[in-house]
């Protein structure tokens, strides 16, 4: 069964009868809708199918157990890039004070700013690559990565044909006052059908706000790795965290993240935060 076929019987099992798939000549804003109702929003999924693999495992394709979902992916090569830091002495205690400051501050709008949104820094996203991603054409698949970040949202360029994509693309996006979790959603790019599935991933990018918040308020040395061992994700979905650098008042930090609600497929990014001047 190929690929479009098996995700197409679990994500539009119950569509009703009276919501129309949109055809190839559909407008934009059809085809959007149909697809966050799909697999956003799941509305139609049949929850009781289980995706499974669409080739057996080999050395190539790096299937986890029969079903694909049971353990994350095989570590790439672990690298880490070299940069020269400025070590802040007592960031531990400045991070810590930071994020409970964070947590216990009391919500102060009235109701003269409800619907305004302020902005406190800016966050770069560099989506790196793509490793080993599920196959939704014939043999491959066409990726492209939409980021979202609350009601802002940017994609990559298409690459044609490639499970191994890589982007090095930069997306920069906004940071609310009320961070939200970056979310990453992968499609398969389609011309004559609604764009498929390939799965997703959700960052929360809140201790890397406060160790740029941190950094800011310090003044002496401390070593870098303890800012790195506390902004390293516990999620079970990351597979490997980066060194946390600081490079010009921005904190930098790579993650390579295990795609959720698909068979398998990993996405390398760079996330870099920059305050605004308070």
């Amino acid at each position: 069964m190929g690929g479009n076929t098996a995700v197409n019987l679990k994500y539009e099992a119950h569509i009703p009868e009276n919501y129309t798939k949109p055809k190839p000549d559909s407008s934009t804003e059809e085809r959007a809708d149909f697809i966050r109702r799909k697999y956003e929003l799941q509305q139609f999924v049949n929850s009781d199918l289980q995706l499974t693999c669409p080739f057996p495992p080999s050395s190539a394709t790096h299937c986890i157990s029969s079903s694909c979902y049971s353990q994350p992916a095989p570590e790439k090569k672990h690298y880490k890039k070299q940069h020269t830091c400025t070590h802040i002495h007592g960031l531990g205690n400045a991070l810590r004070n930071s994020r409970r400051k964070s947590e216990n501050k009391p919500n102060r709008k009235s109701n003269s700013m409800a619907g305004m949104v302020e902005f406190v820094g800016l966050l770069n996203v560099n989506i790196m690559r793509g490793t080993n991603l599920a196959v939704r054409d014939m043999v491959s698949s066409d990726p492209y990565v939409i980021l979202f970040l609350g009601n802002q949202s940017v994609k990559t360029r298409v690459i044609k044909n490639n499970l191994n994509p890589v982007w090095n693309e930069r997306l920069m996006l906004s940071i609310p006052e009320s961070i939200p979790p970056l979310k990453l959603l992968v499609y398969d790019k389609d011309t004559f059908s609604t764009d498929d599935f390939m799965g997703d991933a959700e960052i929360d990018i809140q201790p890397l706000i406060s160790a740029a918040k941190a950094l800011e308020s310090s003044s002496v040395t401390e070593p870098m790795q303890y800012l790195e061992d506390f902004i390293a994700s516990k999620e079970s979905t990351v597979v490997r965290d980066g060194a946390v650098t600081v490079e010009d008042g921005r904190v930098k930090q790579e993650i390579a993240i295990k795609l959720q609600h698909v068979e398998r497929g990993v996405l390398e990014i760079e996330l870099e935060c920059m305050l605004f001047t308070q």
